[in-house]
């Protein structure tokens, strides 16, 4: 698929995690052009794209380590209660497995809740980022180092985790349903997926139609397109794909999993709310998202699947 990008200086954390490339941007008023040749994500251009923008990730984006995250302006789970119980009502040591944990704030809240957490990305400064912030927080998380394309390599035994959670990351699979598969064999018998990936109606363009009205167009939804980005140092893409719900369902389906509740959250009343209730009650939060609070209000940016293996 050949790419034509059209980008702006300076760059800024929206252009990479917000936007497709040829989507709203800020900046400068000097346009450059990208004719490139993208086939796809790899396990190394997802490295290096997410090393080159994991420092300005961390610092521009505010994620709690207070309560478990499901996505930009979001509720958390001490909202929308999805986490099975982690207490000591539970029995035994509760195990947790987090897949693209970036800083891995998730696993380090489950930490904090007496879980044993493992938590794997692609990236390696993401997860020196994560490390930092589980010292700081005085909780053990193993970070490691480990595609979700290849869940094989962390030599996990078959039902080894009560919790298999993930937030966004998804997306970036080259192979989604074998992720999918594989959580599912990972997982204890009643054992908890929580999956939460990009809803189909995001990828469509916003458009303005006039007389101040707006909405979105979304030519394909069995289609989608992907939103396809490039890193700071212009050397690398990497895409987020979403899929019609259907399809994501029929992969849970094939895994032998049993969805028990499926989501697609509104952002919370932030316009509405105080600094002090922002900070206590969003778990996800950046300059970037409250920018686009309006569209995000009409049309989900994730869908939440509570799974179990049954």
């Amino acid at each position: 698929m050949e790419i034509l990008q059209r980008v702006e200086k300076p760059w800024g954390l929206d252009d990479f995690l917000l936007r497709p490339c040829c989507g709203l941007l800020s900046g400068s008023n000097v346009w450059k052009i990208f004719h490139m040749q993208f086939n796809g994500n790899t396990d190394a251009s997802s490295a290096r794209y997410w090393n080159d923008i994991a420092e300005l990730y961390q610092k521009e984006t505010r994620i709690s380590t207070s309560d478990f995250h499901y996505g930009p302006l979001l509720p958390g789970d001490s909202q929308l209660e999805l986490l099975p119980n982690i207490g000591k009502n539970s029995g035994g040591i509760f195990q947790c497995l987090e897949i693209g944990c970036g800083a891995g704030q998730n696993s380090i809240f489950l930490a904090k809740q007496g879980a044993q957490c493992v938590a794997i990305d692609i990236s390696e400064e993401q997860l020196a980022h994560g490390r930092k912030l589980a010292a700081k927080e005085n909780v053990n998380v193993d970070f490691r180092c480990v595609s979700m394309d290849s869940l094989q390599e962390g030599a996990w035994e078959p039902a080894s985790f009560d919790l298999i959670h993930s937030s966004y990351a998804l997306p970036f699979s080259a192979d989604p349903a074998k992720v999918i598969s594989d959580c599912a064999a990972m997982l204890k018998l009643g054992g908890t997926l929580l999956l939460t990936t990009g809803h189909p109606l995001y990828a469509g363009e916003w458009l303005d139609i006039g007389d101040g009205e707006d909405g979105v167009f979304l030519p394909d939804y069995f289609q989608l397109e992907a939103d396809v980005r490039m890193s700071m140092d212009d050397k690398t893409m990497n895409a987020a794909q979403t899929w019609p719900i259907s399809q994501i369902a029929e992969w849970i389906y094939n895994a032998g999993l049993v969805i028990e509740r499926l989501l697609e959250p509104a952002p919370l009343p932030i316009p509405d709310m105080s600094k002090k209730e922002i900070l206590e009650k969003v778990p996800y939060d950046s300059k970037g998202w409250r920018a686009l609070y309006d569209q995000l209000a009409r049309i989900p940016v994730v869908v939440i699947f509570k799974c179990r293996r049954a």
